[in-house]
């Protein structure tokens, strides 16, 4: 093999190299393009299952307030366990009762056995 054709196979195995990286490249560049645009959509799918689960939550809560005659907060629903608690060994029936006043609605229980009558009031709320 002569000079000239040693050079001439070096300068085709450096143009063959050159554009392996080239299209090496072009699908680094690529597989990276489609990396970010993943992570772009996973933050999207994320605020919109939130949105949805809001707005799924939201309407709950307005079933809840359509379709109940008293809704008990967080000190009433206490004082609701601790009663009956205390009464469970009076194996009987629990009674509610609500009684509208001129500010709002007290809430009180009644244990069917013993006759206990217990206002549950959460005067916080009025």
């Amino acid at each position: 093999m002569t000079d000239q054709e040693r050079v001439i196979k070096d300068v085709i195995a450096f143009t063959e190299r050159k554009e392996e990286e080239r299209m090496l490249d072009g699908v680094k560049s690529y597989i990276n393009r489609i990396k970010r645009q993943r992570d772009n959509l996973k933050i999207e799918l994320k605020k919109y299952k939130s949105d949805e689960k809001i707005d799924e939550l939201n309407k709950e809560i307005e079933d809840l307030k359509a379709n109940s005659l008293f809704i008990f907060s967080e000190d009433e629903k206490k004082e609701e366990i601790k009663f009956k608690k205390e009464h469970r060994d009076c194996n009987s029936n629990i009674y509610y009762y609500f009684k509208g006043t001129e500010v709002g609605v007290a809430a009180g229980l009644k244990c069917s056995k013993c006759g206990l009558i217990t206002d549950i009031t959460d005067y916080s709320r009025w």
